[in-house]
């Protein structure tokens, strides 16, 4: 029997597989459960498929190429996940990882039970657990897919062609990358977004370029408006919205956001409050039960990929002993994939404004970089923020090509608590987009 700590990881999908990457299976086992294929519900369902239709549409836009059929891209989806999660499947295992299939269940503070798919369940004791669990998409009544005529991401590999007109439902950045594939793939998209606009996390100087360009390509968007009901009308849909005014397309597609995953966890048995919907970390990714960890969607808002892994890599290593730095998630770039893109990281300046800190803004055109031009690319323009008394770099965003890329340097600058002359005294390999983030800061 091994005399190593026993790591438990929840969750298939990116967190988990960061976590158990991460740990160090020198002094401890680790166990990975998934209740569904290596990859979760982002490898299978949303974050990789709308990659692959994203993919194409750049490739659309920058080749000048004809439109795939879709049901080759439906194809091509399949045949990068099943590469993807192999590869992913076979160095997990290589290192020594246990991966058990099933949902799993807490039944006390250093205990839970696996229900695999058939068969009993078993039970599984642990020294430390890391909890990667996901998240699931949100549905109002009014507004819960078909399969039909209404669909969201997860459904997205399951059709096999695209109509010629159709309702986007959501300005958070999954709609807004769907807006820019579905159009840039042919569809015409009317774009329906509440009171809150397109991506109200980001700074509007880049979102207003972004969307520009999306009306520029002849997205309709309506603004401002809730949509209360979506109706299969049997030849079409129709879409309401609470002010009363009425939309009709060949389909629509919904994308509002997801919550937490956490209802079948049975928390409250490892000890957590009762009621939980997501689970709060520290910046060793530790949750109120101090020997139990958390990455990734459950941990709440960005439900984004480089946060989860972040939140893994930091959590699993500390909890099997290994020294690491704590999670900063000021380094964490927040970005679109659409075209252009847009991209943010650390302290914006409308941030900063309300938040009443006085800070320094200097400003680039990505012009200026010989390869935006080269690559027919000119368009947008690099911020940086930083503080005005002693330099230091505490944010900056970019729209334009490969605009998160661009923040790669800005982002380590924030984390080494680098200043804006450090930055300006660096020069790349001539000519790239990442000189923009070290000739903003000669502005």
């Amino acid at each position: 029997m091994s005399t190593k700590k026993q790591l438990v990881i929840i969750g298939g999908g990116p967190a988990g597989i960061a976590a158990a990457n991460a740990a160090d299976t020198n002094s401890t086992d680790v166990t990975l459960i998934s209740n569904a294929p290596l990859g979760g519900r982002a490898g299978w369902s949303s974050l990789l498929p709308s990659k692959v239709l994203l993919t194409a549409s750049d490739l659309l836009h920058h080749a000048g190429v004809d439109a795939p059929v879709y049901a080759d891209l439906v194809a091509e989806i399949e045949r990068v996940a099943d590469q993807y999660h192999a590869l992913m499947q076979s160095d997990l295992e290589a290192r020594g990882v246990r991966i058990l299939t099933g949902s799993a269940r807490f039944t006390g503070s250093h205990a839970l039970e696996v229900k695999p798919g058939e068969g009993e369940p078993q039970t599984l004791t642990f020294d430390t657990a890391l909890v990667a669990s996901g998240s699931g998409p949100m549905f109002p009544p009014g507004l819960k897919p078909d399969g039909k005529r209404i669909w969201a991401p997860r459904l997205v590999k399951v059709r096999q062609s695209l109509p010629g007109t159709m309702i986007l439902v959501g300005g958070g950045v999954t709609g807004t990358e769907f807006v820019y594939a579905l159009s840039s793939l042919g569809v015409q998209v009317t774009w329906l977004v509440d009171e809150f606009g397109v991506l109200p996390p980001f700074a509007r100087d880049i979102t207003n370029e972004l969307v520009a360009e999306l009306l520029a390509r002849g997205v309709e968007l309506v603004e401002g408006v809730p949509v209360a009901e979506l109706q299969n009308t049997g030849s079409g849909v129709a879409a309401t919205l609470k002010d009363g005014r009425t939309f009709t397309a060949d389909e629509a597609f919904v994308a509002i956001g997801r919550r937490p995953d956490v209802a079948n966890l049975n928390l409250e048995a490892a000890g957590f409050a009762a009621g939980l919907r997501e689970l709060a970390v520290d910046e060793y990714a530790r949750t109120a039960v101090p020997h139990i960890y958390a990455a990734g969607d459950v941990t709440g808002a960005p439900l984004v990929v480089n946060k989860a892994s972040a939140q893994a890599w930091t959590g699993a290593r500390h909890a099997t002993g290994v020294q690491t730095p704590p999670l900063q998630s000021s380094t964490l770039v927040e970005a679109v994939y659409t075209h252009p893109q847009v991209a943010q990281v650390g302290l914006t300046a409308e941030r900063a404004e309300a938040e009443g800190r006085s800070v320094k803004v200097q400003k680039v055109e990505t012009s200026v970089a010989l390869k935006s031009l080269l690559a027919g690319d000119e368009a947008g323009f690099v911020t940086l923020v930083s503080d005005p008394e002693t330099g230091q770099v505490l944010g900056g965003s970019a729209v334009g090509g490969h605009a998160a890329d661009v923040l790669a340097p800005i982002a380590l600058a924030i984390g080494m608590g680098a200043t804006v002359p450090d930055l300006a005294a660096i020069f790349p390999a001539h000519p790239t987009l990442s000189e923009l983030s070290y000739e903003v800061a000669r502005r």
